[in-house]
């Protein structure tokens, strides 16, 4: 198989989205970032952290349970400046941002970081430049905070939230000139919530009860759906009780009743 990106517009799925936030609240967008290829795979760790007891035979402790650590997902992205494979349309740079509401949004910052990987990758010939801008966002420590961004992915009804922990870059192919034209980029990115919604996550509150949820950047119904429900598919009941015609038009800051469901 080539290079062509299945997960294409062509394909249905549009372009998996990173988006930069200053603080695990989610709601400071200061830039964001499409990936040049969808990845074709993805890992998914969630681990545990266990103590040996102390006792006399090292050999035979019983291990006591110390806490669950974040989960943990692992991305690998192309950077290709072959021009064997265009990657489509839907490139980086254009980006749709309503989803992030217009008071979460410093449209002025995110122009100044809206560079296209593509158009990087077309001006230099090669894609050194493009990945820095990619590792720039999501794990330099930024002048205003003095940490790196925390960042949220968007990838079709998959989200996820948190911190970049390390990215490997290896580089598959150089020219002539000894620069690199295609390589990979690994990066690890480890769940970081706040404490309102890991307690919403801990399952602290019943999906019997009839709730009130703020919509934040990025959310959605499926996703709210599968947070206080477990399952997306009620997103639908979320619609009625709300009495929305177009479930996916959803404002940051827009207050949503969350009705009692018979799983």
């Amino acid at each position: 198989m080539g290079l062509k990106d299945i997960f294409s517009p062509l394909g249905g799925l549009e372009k998996l989205k990173i988006t930069a936030f200053e603080d695990d609240s989610y709601e400071a967008s200061t830039a964001t970032y499409v990936v040049m290829y969808n990845p074709t795979t993805f890992s998914y760790q969630v681990s545990s952290d266990w103590l040996p007891e102390e006792g006399v035979n090292p050999d035979a402790r019983q291990l006591q349970f110390r806490s669950s650590k974040s989960d943990s997902v692992t991305f690998e992205f192309m950077f290709d400046a072959t021009g064997a494979s265009p990657p489509g349309n839907d490139v980086a740079g254009d980006v749709d941002l309503s989803y992030l509401g217009d008071e979460n949004v410093d449209r002025d910052l995110i122009s100044n970081n809206r560079e296209s990987a593509i158009e990087i990758i077309s001006e230099d010939k090669h894609v050194d430049r493009a990945i820095n801008v990619y590792l720039e966002m999501t794990q330099n420590i930024q002048s205003a905070t003095h940490t790196p961004n925390y960042v949220q992915i968007n990838w079709g009804a998959y989200q996820f939230r948190g911190v970049v922990q390390n990215s490997t870059v290896n580089y598959k192919l150089f020219n002539s000139a000894g620069l690199p034209i295609r390589a990979t980029v690994t990066s690890k990115f480890v769940q970081s919530l706040s404490r309102a919604e890991q307690a919403a996550l801990a399952g602290r509150e019943s999906s019997d009860l009839t709730h009130k949820r703020i919509v934040k950047a990025g959310d959605t119904l499926p996703l709210m759906a599968k947070r206080i429900y477990g399952d997306p598919s009620f997103y639908m009941e979320i619609a009625k009780a709300n009495n929305l015609k177009n479930f996916r038009n959803l404002t940051a800051g827009q207050e949503l009743i969350l009705p009692p469901v018979k799983k």
